[in-house]
């Protein structure tokens, strides 16, 4: 059954372990209504399942493999130095989904009507830290051997605290969480509005206990997918699933900023967004960050609520879905 099942994925994982937790849920499912008790697991699973038995299992998102998240916890790093490491970078409090990965566009667009059957993630670390650095020394006396002796010790003179994770939980709101949100294409009114709607969401995926690893989690419940639904995270709080792009970066992804009568603000003056950018005198941008877009929530968390994806950021998120074709 193993050999039949189980075979290599793009990123080297069997994907048995996927498909062998869903078929034991079908498996589960069918003795509560037929009351089975003896039969065979595998005998059970394949007069449940056939179809899903022998289905190839489809995974879109990260075509090249999951790049390596920005945030890696190490304070000189996520603070950019030494030069070349880059800065931590999270998604905060809105939906995204991948639009190009490389030579891959839209890269989690649904191929025929399936069911997600699985996340795979890879995550990044945010942790606060405390770190020595500038030590000295100080005399202290000890008795040694009955006498009183006069000895020199190192200790930390400066500490520098880097409150990271505590800065990101006070901002955007306590815990990484991220949810599986399938998306629908909707016909544009008009200019730039790109809008899709909600059809279906997975429950919450608290990622504190998956930080700095790369992990598959397969769903307690699967859900339907159409042939050109897109699957993305809706992210609550912030997530740590994204690696730094430079200016050169070749992926793309595209959030649910700016929802309805969403006003832009500075986000250290509190004043309201100029129409005109000071900085390069055009136009001001609303999708830009420099403007808090970023401390905006704009997460979807319901289903039949429609929103505008025009604000487009250069990136590949760290995330992919394991599909099963329906026939």
């Amino acid at each position: 059954m193993r050999s039949s099942v189980c075979k290599h994925t793009v990123n080297q994982r069997q994907s048995c372990e996927i498909l062998l937790p869903y078929m034991e849920m079908q498996r589960i499912h069918l003795q509560r209504i037929l009351g089975l008790t003896v039969l065979p697991v595998v005998l059970v699973v394949l007069l449940a399942v056939p179809a899903i038995a022998a289905a190839p299992v489809i995974e879109i998102g990260g075509p090249g493999g999951l790049a390596r998240p920005s945030c890696d916890g190490n304070p000189a790093n996520d603070r950019g130095k030494p030069k070349g490491n880059g800065l931590c970078s999270v998604l905060t409090m809105t939906t995204i989904y991948p639009i190009r990965d490389g030579s891959s566009l839209n890269p989690t667009t649904v191929p025929k009507n399936s069911r997600i059957v699985a996340v795979t993630l890879r995550v990044g670390k945010v942790k606060d830290t405390r770190t020595c650095i500038k030590y000295a020394y100080k005399y202290v006396y000890k008795r040694v051997r009955g006498k009183r002796v006069r000895t020199r010790v190192k200790y930390c003179k400066t500490v520098d605290v880097f409150a990271e994770k505590t800065y990101f939980d006070k901002t955007f709101g306590t815990g990484a969480k991220v949810r599986i949100v399938v998306l629908r294409p909707v016909a544009k009114k008009k200019g730039t509005i790109i809008l899709k709607k909600v059809v279906a969401m997975g429950p919450v995926i608290a990622l504190e206990k998956w930080f700095g690893k790369t992990v598959t989690l397969p769903l307690a419940a699967s859900i339907p997918v159409a042939k050109g639904d897109v699957v993305g995270l809706s992210v609550p709080t912030y997530a740590p699933i994204l690696p730094l792009a430079g200016s050169g970066s070749t992926g793309a992804w595209r959030a649910s900023r700016p929802p309805a009568g969403f006003k832009p603000k500075d986000p250290k003056t509190g004043a309201p967004m100029p129409k005109i950018d000071p900085d390069t005198k055009k136009a001001t941008d609303p999708c830009s960050t420099k403007f808090g877009v970023i401390f905006t929530q704009s997460a979807l968390q319901t289903r039949d609520v429609t929103a505008d994806f025009r604000c487009s950021y250069p990136g590949v998120p760290t995330f992919q879905f394991t599909l099963i074709p329906m026939p």
